[in-house]
């Protein structure tokens, strides 16, 4: 057909027939037929697509096109490999959930490409934290079947790898059944396979439970196997297992069974591998604490190839590992015969000799802790360790001062020996120096090493002149509890010396900070700080400063919690009770039969709740009141004070003779006797009315004679002394002046008493002692008082007069002339005690006090027990009232 010609007529239609014309059939023609469509054709020719944008290919992802998904995920896979902020971006995209749902595509490809980009996402820890929101880690560990691609495999571990370091995913992880898989990637040849699987098993072995079922999967001699890789990585992660397998018993003796032990120690001989001889080191470590590994090793000659590696390598971490792992396998005794017998001790000797820091630092670990044997200990003397130590002990290395100490300490422990070395090598003075250190820890190493010394006599004395107290002030000032509970225990241990204890009290800020810590939260702190109290309250002094600090009621509420009281607070209170008898019967209202009083003993009356014991400085300054006199005791029989008053030196032998002018005030003055013309003293009366003695002329018929006279001139010429005395000692010294404290002046009429009773219960029992001095302390406090009398007694009047009269709460219990209940007691126990009869002190309700004495019967030759009895001193002075009875409960309380 040529260009621009019509077409041709009509073809005939079916039968021959032509349709009629002006388009109409006339008669029974149908209509006419449409001419036929063509068919549509659906292929599409391919385009080129130029994706420039992560956004583009993040969206070719929800592409149908199998092409399209597999160039979209490898280039994303290429995106995302490069930085962790690209992950990050094409998570915030959305291609998280699309790459999960295209990791379990039909298409392996697809599956293959989209784990690769999925696992790399799963190393930010954003994504992992969204990750763990959906269920993602059943379908992942499927992907570890060897029915898929092997890259499939690599991304899919690795993608678990990265999910395991988190402890709650990887305890789901551990659930799932994940060991058996990863057990069968160990053999594969791809080493990065290899690395992920064992990496994901290290992490999956913090979980103890894990450790045990690898070893029912049979997954250690796989792990095994890949010790001697030609890959660092791999043997690194492999010694990292194996040294968590290693902290199971059974786990161990499977290595032990398998031949590990041996494969471990031929590896660290092996030059070529000594990049991660540390890690096989640290693995070795946990082994060799198993006694029965560490046996086989020894017989097999593994022990000696180790010793002799140790001091033969050239790698300084190397050698510190070594002897880490040789010090933690050493905490077993029977492990540090076995090293014993190896020589360890000269090997880690030979350590110390290192310029390495680290190396120094283990091989003193090490030593301390072999330093726990007896047999240790001498071996490392001999081998010249306490000096190599010494040395250490002085370098400029903080941690290194501090693991040489720790090392000193245990080596001085009961070990005489090594005490004495220490001070030939000059080592005291370098630990008292310690005590100053930086670090609190060594100054605790320190406390620990100069309280072991303290059991050589030779040794304390040494450090005691070198001035430990004085240095000892900055570890019982730190803020670390273990260093003040060792500096506690150090004062404790030198605190038993009398040349300590002037040292202590000369350096005030001690006392006040051990009292500080006796109330410490730290159970060691309170109980160290407690003992301490306790020995120090030896010396009187101490205990006073002690007791003004406040130790006192610390110690009772310590005593009142159910949670915090112990022997050593229960301790601590009763020592400072028994060494200061004033605050005890405050306290308790009671002392024992061995209490024994001494002169400063004063009854200040129970301590109300709550309230505070106070000293006799302290009462001293108080204004005179109207209440109780404060009873005391102060009859020294020779001039030794023995109170922290200050006494006036007076010669007895004036005392005892001159008139009881002299104890008319509580001041220490000492009262000169008046003389006559000839040199010669006056007669004067002692305070019970006996005459002293005139010139030597006298006769006993003049004395007879003129007793009533001169008892009655007498009374006369003392009281005049008396009120000339106390208006002589108001005017040259004020008792209540806080600045010039207490002086106690010698209670001449308690000294006359003694003098008095001495020969009437000299050589008698105790059962006729007692009723004699009970009869002598009530003629002294007023004699024979009724029942029906105590209230018409006057013994008030007569205290508030006494008071007045001496300018002062605080009377000398000589000077009383009526007393009752409290008073005869006191007085009763403070003489019993002079005379040496043992008896108690009590106090009631209502200024109520008894003695209470134990006495035993015997009737026909027969010996009955001993029973308690109460001593009379009003009604029947001298009369025995059995405890138990209804008259002592008469006596005892107010009916």
């Amino acid at each position: 057909m040529v260009k621009g010609e019509k077409a041709p007529a009509a073809a005939a239609t079916k039968g021959g027939k032509t349709p009629a014309a002006g388009g109409k059939d006339k008669g029974k023609a149908g209509k006419a037929k449409l001419p036929e469509e063509k068919a549509v054709d659906e292929t599409f020719e391919p385009i080129k697509i130029d994706v420039k944008g992560a956004q583009t290919a993040v969206v070719c992802l929800r592409s149908t096109e199998e092409n399209v998904l597999i160039r979209a995920c490898d280039a994303l896979f290429k995106f995302a490999d490069k930085s962790d902020a690209n992950k990050l971006l094409l998570h915030e995209m959305g291609a998280t959930d699309t790459l999960f749902s295209l990791t379990q595509h039909d298409n392996p490809i697809i599956k293959r490409n989209a784990t690769m980009v999925f696992g790399l996402l799963s190393s930010h820890p954003d994504i992992r934290q969204y990750l763990r929101k959906i269920d993602c880690i059943p379908h992942m560990i499927t992907l570890l079947s060897p029915e898929h691609e092997a890259l499939t495999n690599e991304y899919a571990v690795f993608w678990l790898r990265h999910m395991c370091s988190n402890f709650s995913t990887k305890t789901q992880i551990t659930s799932q059944n994940v060991l058996q898989p990863l057990i069968r990637l160990i053999n594969e040849n791809d080493p990065d396979v290899k690395f992920n699987s064992l990496s994901t098993i290290d992490r999956i072995l913090d979980d103890y439970n894990a450790r045990s079922l690898l070893r029912e999967l049979n997954g250690i001699e796989p792990i095994l196997n890949n010790l001697k890789s030609d890959y660092p990585q791999i043997t690194e992660t492999v010694c990292n297992c194996l040294q968590k397998l290693a902290t199971d018993p059974n786990n161990r003796t499977v290595i032990r069974e398998i031949g590990g032990l041996d494969r471990m120690i031929d590896f660290i001989g092996l030059d070529e591998t000594k990049d991660v001889h540390v890690h096989c080191l640290n693995a070795l470590a946990n082994l060799l604490e198993d006694t029965e590994c560490l046996d086989l090793i020894q017989s097999n000659g593994g022990l000696k190839r180790l010793m002799q590696f140790v001091q033969d390598s050239a790698l300084p971490a190397v050698q510190a590992a070594a002897a880490k792992a040789i010090g933690r396998a050493a905490r077993k005794p029977q492990n540090r015969k076995i090293f014993s017998e190896q020589d360890a001790e000269r090997a880690m000797i030979c350590l110390l000799l290192s310029e390495n820091d680290e190396v120094r630092i283990a091989a003193c670990q090490a030593l301390a802790v072999m330093a726990e044997s007896m047999l240790s200990r001498e071996t490392i003397r001999n081998n010249d360790g306490i000096l190599t130590i010494v040395q250490m002990m002085q370098k400029d290395n903080p941690r290194l001062r501090e693991f040489s100490t720790l090392a000193m300490s245990n080596l001085t422990q009961s070990n005489s020996n090594n005490i004495r070395e220490l001070q030939e090598q000059g080592g005291l003075d370098i630990l008292i120096h310690l005590l100053n250190d930086e670090k609190d820890t060594t100054k605790a190493y320190a406390c620990v090493t100069l309280a072991n010394c303290s059991t050589d006599p030779v040794v304390r004395a040494n450090i005691l002149e070198k001035g430990l107290i004085t240095n000892l002030l900055a570890a019982l000032h730190t803020n670390y509890e273990i260093a003040q509970a060792k500096a506690a225990m150090l004062l404790s241990a030198f605190g038993i010396d009398q040349k300590a204890r002037p040292e202590v009290l000369s350096n005030a800020a001690i006392v006040p900070r051990i009292v500080t810590l006796s109330k410490s939260n730290n159970d060691e702190v309170r109980r160290n700080a407690c003992f301490a109290i306790s020995v120090l309250c030896a010396d009187q002094a101490i205990a006073m400063e002690i007791l003004r600090n406040g130790a006192l009621e610390i110690l009772r509420d310590l005593n009142a919690s159910e949670s915090r009281k112990s022997k050593f607070t229960e301790m601590a209170l009763q020592r400072i009770l028994d060494s200061q008898l004033s605050a005890k019967y405050s306290y308790l209202g009671r002392l024992e039969n061995n209490n024994i009083t001494t002169d400063g003993f004063y009854d200040m009356g129970p301590v109300p709740e709550g309230g505070k014991f106070l000293t006799i400085e302290e009462l001293a300054v108080q204004e005179v009141n109207d209440r109780r006199p404060i009873l005391i005791v102060y009859a020294p029989e020779k001039n030794v004070p023995q109170f922290q008053a200050v006494p006036t030196e007076v010669p007895p032998e004036e005392d005892r003779t001159r008139a009881r002018s002299s104890s008319n005030s509580n001041l220490a003055r000492a009262s000169t006797p008046s003389k006559g013309s000839d040199g010669k003293e006056k007669s004067g009366s002692t305070a019970t009315g006996r005459t002293s003695k005139a010139g030597k002329s006298s006769t006993k018929e003049k004395e007879t004679k003129t007793k009533t006279k001169k008892e009655k001139t007498s009374d006369k010429r003392s009281a005049a002394d008396d009120k000339k005395a106390a208006e002589t000692d108001s005017s040259t010294t004020n008792i209540t002046d806080p600045k010039a404290g207490y002086q106690s002046t010698p209670d001449q009429d308690f000294l006359t008493y003694l003098d008095e009773i001495r020969p009437q219960v000299a050589k008698k029992p105790l059962a006729e002692q007692i009723p004699i001095l009970a009869r002598l302390v009530s003629d002294k406090m007023g004699g024979v008082i009724a029942l029906d009398d105590i209230t018409t007694f006057g013994y008030e009047v007569s205290m508030i007069q006494l008071k007045a009269e001496i300018h002062s709460n605080i009377v000398p219990i000589g000077r009383i002339r009526k007393g009752i209940y409290a008073q005869r007691a006191f007085l009763f126990k403070t003489l019993a005690d002079r005379l040496g009869m043992p008896c108690t002190l009590v106090r009631g309700n209502y200024n109520r006090a008894w003695n209470e004495v134990v006495l035993g019967e015997s009737s026909g030759g027969v010996r009955y027990p001993a029973k308690t009895w109460i001593v009379d001193l009003l009604h029947e002075p001298g009369r025995l009232i059995h405890a138990n009875s209804s008259d002592a409960r008469a006596y005892t309380t107010l009916s």
